[in-house]
């Protein structure tokens, strides 16, 4: 079973219903806090370059676009991601390190490789935190099936030892759960979210009392 501090939240001055506490205690589907904080994050980042905000680096001008690298330089979101190492290890793909935490979140995102980022986790929970790690995060901007397929065993193998590989696909509008290395079901479908007004900073939209009055 899971656990998340709830001192955080009292130190923020957060008001927590009991259906979050009993969605932080459980190992469901839902996200944890952090893993929310983290995808919001992800997504101002993208919409930053996507509206031309975030300059490319100069050496980035010499190449042609699909060569370019998404949002400039990634070290200058690696270094805004500090606080994660508080609930989860930070890895970036192909950067295994020590296990400090039960939970761990590999990045994938522009030019970083999606194979690598699966092995990077593999490795994580089975090698270097065996015991400890509980689960791993693969937070991503792509989905290809074949960087895929080739670890189905390996996540299954995982899981049969308590072991939880979740992969997240962020884009600038919203994100999903791929529910890789779980049996298929046409019945089911992604579920796509996306963050209420609150989250992103902006304000609810006003209720329209001008309704014409019946009668």
């Amino acid at each position: 079973m899971a656990c998340y501090e709830m001192d955080d939240a009292e130190k923020k001055g957060e008001t927590w219903s009991v259906g979050d506490i009993l969605r932080a205690m459980s190992a469901g589907e839902e996200l944890p806090p952090y893993i929310e904080r983290l995808l919001l994050q992800l997504q101002a980042w993208m919409s930053s370059a996507l509206s031309g905000e975030a300059a490319y680096g100069e050496d980035d001008e010499a190449l042609g676009f699909d060569e370019r690298r998404f949002g400039g330089d990634p070290e200058v979101l690696w270094d805004q991601l500090e606080w994660l190492e508080e609930h989860a290890d930070l890895l970036i793909a192909s950067d295994v390190t020590s296990c400090a935490n039960e939970d761990a979140v590999v990045l994938c995102l522009g030019p970083l490789d999606l194979d690598e980022a699966f092995r990077t986790a593999i490795d994580h929970a089975a090698i270097f935190g065996k015991g400890k790690c509980r689960r791993v995060w693969i937070v991503s901007d792509s989905w290809l099936v074949g960087d895929v397929i080739h670890y189905l065993r390996h996540l299954r193998v995982l899981a049969a030892e308590g072991i939880t590989i979740r992969f997240l696909l962020v884009t600038p509008w919203g994100w999903t759960e791929v529910p890789v290395g779980r049996e298929m079901d046409d019945k089911k479908h992604l579920n796509w979210e996306v963050p209420r007004a609150e989250k992103r900073g902006q304000k609810p939209r006003p209720k329209n009392n001008n309704k014409k009055e019946e009668g």
